[in-house]
């Protein structure tokens, strides 16, 4: 199933890539991420430490209260992620404070669709003024819970993601941006198709386009449920940092050696062969020779995105570095 994002005439010439991260897009997402049974592995840091600050009761009903809107996967409300919210988490949080009682219930509507809304939320759509106090402190607690405390690890990925887009732009033209975004399945100069839960088609007419990285975003890109809405994609964060907490088995190394162990980690993020020799300290030439061994036994696999190729460790080899016996 494809997101399909048809450009007319005016818009490539308004494709933006925003240059931070919007603090209610984080939260969402990472809600999301919260609920999944195995997050990806450079989240499981994360969620592990999330889980020790959730013990308080107030801090348990501030996340329950959001993910009743936010499903592990599925639709959640565009009154989340207002683009106000790229001005910062106070600004966001004001414009759903303010949100309009037709969108909310539109929103509300296309959530609850195949269940019952909970009774805070049908007095929510009624514009009830504590219910919405009520969800704005919950966003706020759940952000200062689950956001604030990767918050500066969040904006570095996403000024590096920015800074490397950026470089392609000038190199290769806005094509070759579009083309070698995550999760794009296509690209022909009209049509940008990316993976997606559902068929679906929006029409940018001339609205342009906004490109938002995200580091909490993993997968498939995202954008709003409402088409009229100034059009936005939101997509994963190149280059995710490995946590620190995965470590290369003895057995492991003994079994592929050393330098080919530390390659199979090192891939827990898709990197080029470039940037896999530099991460390796190698040459070129000796981290695509310790890539092809890998992807030839099914421990690393190879894509094509646009004019880059971007290798990463496959579940089999995901399963070798995490799921080893600890060494005695």
């Amino acid at each position: 199933m494809t997101l399909s994002m048809v450009f007319e005439g005016q818009d490539l010439q308004r494709v933006r890539l925003a240059a931070a991260a919007d603090p209610l897009w984080e939260l969402v997402l990472g809600v999301q991420k919260l609920q999944l049974p195995r997050v990806p592995v450079p989240l499981a840091g994360w969620r592990q430490d999330c889980g020790r600050r959730l013990d308080g009761r107030r801090a348990f009903d501030a996340v329950a209260l959001v993910r009743t809107l936010v499903p592990a996967r599925g639709a959640f409300p565009d009154l989340l992620t207002p683009p106000e919210s790229a001005a910062g988490l106070d600004a966001g949080c004001e414009a759903v404070l303010c949100a309009p009682r037709n969108r909310v219930r539109a929103d509300l509507a296309a959530v609850f669709a195949g269940r019952t809304a909970p009774a805070w939320a049908r007095s929510f759509a009624l514009g009830d003024r504590d219910a919405k106090r009520d969800l704005v402190q919950a966003l706020r607690t759940a952000h200062a819970l689950l956001v604030e405390p990767r918050w500066a690890e969040v904006r570095k990925a996403v000024a590096a993601d920015h800074a490397a887009r950026t470089r392609d732009l000038a190199s290769h033209g806005v094509h070759a941006l579009l083309a070698n975004l995550p999760g794009v399945v296509s690209w022909d100069g009209w049509v940008l198709r990316t993976g997606y839960p559902v068929d679906r088609t929006v029409h940018l007419r001339g609205r342009g386009l906004v490109l938002q990285p995200s580091y909490f975003c993993w997968g498939n890109p995202v954008t709003w449920l409402d088409p009229e809405l100034p059009p936005v994609l939101v997509f994963q964060v190149l280059g995710h940092r490995t946590p620190v907490d995965v470590t290369v088995p003895e057995r492991l190394v003994a079994l592929l050696g050393r330098t080919r162990a530390e390659c199979l980690r090192a891939l827990l993020s898709p990197l080029t062969t470039t940037e896999l020799a530099e991460r390796l300290g190698t040459s070129v030439g000796t981290a695509s020779k310790q890539a092809t061994v890998l992807r030839e036994t099914g421990l690393v696999v190879s894509d094509r995105r646009g004019v880059r190729v971007l290798h990463s460790t496959t579940t089999l080899g995901l399963t070798l570095l995490v799921d080893s016996p600890a060494d005695r």
